[in-house]
């Protein structure tokens, strides 16, 4: 019986979650606080510990195993192996591809841009450049802080050692030692005089710089997809290497698009008219094409149903659009609020309908209109080419239909 349930609460997973279930909710999680997309915002930069926290005991089976039968306290206490937790920023790069860090090599923290691209950027490819602001090694004194003659002096207080020791009673007759950074010196173990500090960074080592990187974006690329830039990040003086720059994309909805892997899906109004006899639809593609969508003469096309167009959906990754998946569409058949008697008679003739047998008997009820939940709805303007959404489907369809599907004829243009 696990004794807390803390750390899934934090992690938004139950008891029983599997390694992969607790590493898809960190990745999410992680990316959502990070602080470098929350610039300022100590909420969400103590829930990116708590976070993290959270997922290096649950993704240890030692430690989850010590958490589950003792709670947080058996972990503070030292009831499993494998020592102290880690640095936040450690955990996140660890398991983002940190490098060096898994080899215990220190490294400055990575840094977190997410890149806003649009629905037709993955399905052309296209190269978008991101600005950043990193922290990189002074040039005018090669990180040492100092002028040429400049000096450096052991700080009298921590003796160099850039730290001070603080014992503390943690329970009666219980006491350990705390390490804390040395106000003196800042930690650095020494002190430099105003006078012999760098006139580029004033002593600081680094300056704050504006770098743009370029990030190539393939044809058929998803927002699952991030980018790597190894050593663009931020460098630290006495640290050799540099951190690195993660890019993660967004993608912005589309107004009449809609993605579900490598397919497309729409949603096309239509007149009864059209549903009965047949139509032509005209359809801007993502990459500037036209499509005519057509429907024969005698070819009915009923509501809720999914038709399918080869070959137009969106391109697979690393083919370079020689291969796409298909584009759905979903048509929704726009009845008439009303009909004059006249129409209804010539509807009767032209569709055959046997006459009604005589007055029926019985309780006269009224209709009501029920709007069933759970209907693929699509988009909310009501036009042609509105913006897509998406239900439940069945085999060899993606995720997004219900109903029949079939294949419409599309010509280009």
């Amino acid at each position: 019986m696990v004794r807390e349930t803390e750390l899934y609460e934090v992690l938004n997973v139950s008891v029983e979650a599997d390694e992969h279930e607790i590493k898809r909710s960190y990745r999410r999680l992680a990316l959502k606080y990070h602080p470098d997309k929350n610039t300022g915002d100590e909420a969400a930069a103590d829930m990116f510990k708590k976070v993290s926290n959270a997922y290096e005991v649950l993704s240890d089976p030692e430690k989850r195993q010590v958490y589950d039968k003792y709670g947080k306290e058996g972990l503070e206490r030292g009831a499993g192996e494998g020592g102290g937790f880690h640095d936040a920023t450690d955990i996140f790069s660890m398991f983002f591809g940190g490098g060096a860090r898994e080899r215990g090599e220190p490294k400055p923290k990575d840094i977190v841009h997410e890149l806003e691209v649009k629905l037709d950027d993955l399905y052309n490819g296209a190269t978008k450049k991101v600005m950043i602001s990193r922290d990189r090694l002074c040039g005018t004194c090669e990180g040492s802080g100092l002028k040429p003659s400049g000096k450096r002096i052991t700080c009298a207080q921590c003796r160099g050692r850039g730290v001070l020791l603080r014992t503390q009673q943690v329970f009666p007759g219980f006491h350990h030692q705390v390490q804390m950074r040395c106000p003196a010196c800042g930690g650095e173990g020494e002190i430099v005089a105003a006078s012999d500090l760098c006139t580029g960074c004033r002593g600081k080592r680094a300056v704050r710089e504006k770098s743009v990187l370029e990030v190539h974006i393939d044809r058929g690329a998803s927002k699952s997809d991030h980018f790597t830039f190894t050593g663009e990040g931020n460098q630290e003086p006495g640290i050799r290497l540099s951190g690195d720059v993660l890019i993660f994309l967004s993608v912005r909805p589309h107004p009449v698009f809609h993605r579900i892997n490598d397919h497309l899906m729409m949603r096309c109004p239509i007149t009864l008219q059209e549903a009965l006899c047949g139509f032509e639809v005209p359809i801007e593609h993502l990459d500037g094409r036209q499509l005519v969508i057509k429907a024969s003469p005698g070819q009915v096309v009923h509501s809720d149903s999914a038709w399918s167009v080869y070959n137009e959906g969106m391109p697979v990754k690393g083919t370079g659009g020689l291969q796409k998946g298909k584009l759905f569409i979903y048509f929704d058949v726009e009845w008439p609020e009303t009909l004059p008697r006249e129409q209804i008679d010539k509807i009767v003739t032209a569709l055959n309908v046997p006459e009604k047998p005589g007055k029926l008997g019985g309780h006269v009820v009224e209709l009501t209109e029920y709007k069933a939940a759970g209907k693929f709805k699509g988009g909310k303007n009501g036009k042609r080419g509105g913006a897509a959404g998406s239900r439940s489907a069945g085999a060899g369809r993606p995720q997004g239909f219900n109903g029949s599907t079939q294949t419409v004829e599309c010509a280009q243009q």
